[in-house]
């Protein structure tokens, strides 16, 4: 079980690093002007272009990416408590938080640093909101989210041994709630109900995604009855999954359409919930795979917050280069998201390298966790 889930871990971060790749093909696309010369941009002329629906496409395909992360991360939360015992030790709580904020203090410093040489300003509140909501970089949010649900695993141990069932009911209604606020945002984000919902609602606050860190700690009390249902039906969460994908493709082009808009920000869906679900259920159920590339994503899972951390200034970093210095390439999606990916993982894993094998050893826990 423990490869599954480094794998499972593997293939999250890999998703992430292809969902922000989407991301920033659309930027190229709509908002650069696909690096025509002399762009004014936002220009959407190439929706509905073959690279608009391989984006799409991509952005659908990897949406299960942090619920994966926050299952695989409930799960090893169960596991430090044993299978025998309710209780997750606050000692566990405290040296896992450590481990997360260190590094992402490190990283955040640095780029408010980088911020503040390109000629912004921040009031001191303002600086202190950046680091507890994740504000100095668009993927960092998601590691207040994490340290929430760490402090949340004590609370949850018992009810996650003892009633899982109505653990699981009660917060996948908490789940499915976040999920069909994100329609009135999506339809009418200029009425006064979605702009309530957006403060309310921010994405690094915790119940927007309680379900699958609650789903991860289940599994890891009840591992052996989870293995042996989920593994009769793994074939029906590949199917589900797939079907799901393409319904979640279709769902958002008709919101599209529905909204009157050319874009909408990126949200989650209640479709694109029940495809992360699937995809995690078939992930697990399915039997030990073994071979060279099954290793090498699972070496991937295991540097996986290292990557985290590290993936997204990369590839803006990349982004932004190529839009001064090379902005033809902004046009062909072919190159510029295999860059995108090599640059997103690529340099991670080597500064963890080059950290790990040189003398600053001694500071890799600090960077990379």
């Amino acid at each position: 079980m423990m490869r599954r889930l480094l794998r499972a871990n593997g293939l999250a971060i890999l998703a992430v690093i292809l969902f922000h790749a989407a991301g920033w093909g659309f930027t190229a696309m709509f908002a650069w002007g696909g690096g025509a010369a002399g762009a004014q941009g936002p220009d959407f002329s190439q929706s509905g272009s073959a690279a608009y629906y391989a984006l799409r496409g991509l952005e659908q395909f990897t949406a299960f990416g942090l619920a994966a992360f926050l299952f695989v991360s409930g799960y090893f939360a169960a596991f430090a408590a044993g299978r025998s015992g309710e209780r997750i030790p606050w000692s566990m709580v405290g040296a896992r938080i450590k481990s997360l904020v260190v590094p992402y203090l490190f990283w955040s410093t640095l780029l408010l640093f980088g911020l503040l040489l390109q000629g912004n300003s921040f009031s001191p509140a303002t600086v202190l909101r950046m680091f507890l909501t994740g504000a100095v970089n668009p993927a960092y949010y998601f590691v207040p989210l994490l340290i929430q649900f760490y402090l949340l695993a004590p609370i949850l141990a018992g009810p996650a041994k003892r009633y899982p069932g109505l653990l699981l009911l009660a917060t996948g209604l908490v789940q499915v709630f976040v999920y069909a606020m994100q329609y009135p945002i999506l339809l009418s984000p200029e009425s006064e109900a979605a702009r309530l919902l957006t403060v309310w609602l921010p994405k690094w606050i915790f119940p927007v995604k309680l379900f699958w860190f609650t789903l991860g700690i289940v599994a890891g009390f009840h591992l052996p009855t989870v293995r042996t249902r989920l593994e009769k039906w793994r074939w029906a969460f590949l199917g589900a999954a797939a079907g799901l994908f393409v319904l979640g493709a279709v769902e958002w082009e008709s919101l599209l359409r529905l909204s009157g808009r050319p874009w909408l920000d990126v949200r989650e869906t209640l479709i694109d919930g029940l495809y992360a679900g699937a995809v995690i259920l078939a992930l697990v159920s399915f039997s030990e795979v073994r071979g060279r590339l099954t290793n090498l994503v699972e070496g991937v899972g295991s540097r996986s917050y290292g990557i985290y951390l590290v993936h997204s200034p990369a590839m803006e970093l990349v982004s932004r280069g190529l839009y001064h210095l090379a902005p033809a390439v902004l046009a062909y999606q072919v190159l510029f998201q295999p860059l995108l990916v090599v640059f997103g993982l690529g340099v991670p894993l080597a500064l963890m390298f080059v950290v790990k094998n040189t003398r600053a050893r001694v500071l890799y826990s600090y960077q990379f966790g």
